[in-house]
């Protein structure tokens, strides 16, 4: 007769990957709550200006005009999400937004981007350069006093933290 273990369900508990990405009940959660907003409200700049931009300039750009689009209204989009979920994954989603808008705009102006070169000269790109790397700051800040939390909230009494 064969017989299969099984391992008995506890409640509550979740694989390691989505625990992780699943914050909630932080005893820092001010400060995670705090520099999620202050992330998604200048995500939020970010995305209007890009959306201005392409109202007074880039709308006439093949390729780099639609990405200004997108850009603009997936930054919005994610700023809510994240403002209002506030979770390690929203997080992480927003600080890869602004570092992936922060990487095409660098690319743009070193190599040129889908035939268009950019420049440093142009309309709000200190500007937004540095809303974009204060909010991916201050979304990597959120994440990591979520995750160095998980590790203090799961160490046993008396012992180092689980794996």
């Amino acid at each position: 007769m064969t017989t299969i273990a099984t391992r008995p369900k506890t409640t509550g508990e979740r694989p390691a990957i989505v625990g992780l990405l699943w914050m909630d009940g932080s005893p820092h959660r001010w400060v995670v709550n705090v520099a999620t907003w202050l992330a998604a409200a200048l995500m939020v700049a970010s995305g209007v200006i890009h959306l201005h931009l392409w109202d007074i300039a880039y709308r006439h750009v093949p390729t780099i005009g639609p990405m200004f689009i997108a850009q603009g209204v997936a930054a919005i989009v994610f700023a809510v999400a994240a403002s209002v979920v506030r979770r390690v994954w929203t997080g992480l989603i927003g600080a890869g937004t602004m570092i992936a808008t922060l990487a095409g705009f660098l690319i743009s102006v070193n190599y040129g981007l889908f035939g268009f070169q950019d420049s440093w000269t142009g309309a709000y790109a200190t500007k937004t350069f540095v809303i974009e790397i204060a909010s991916a700051v201050l979304f990597l800040t959120a994440v990591a006093f979520s995750i160095t939390d998980r590790a203090a909230r799961t160490a046993p009494a008396g012992g180092p933290a689980r794996p």
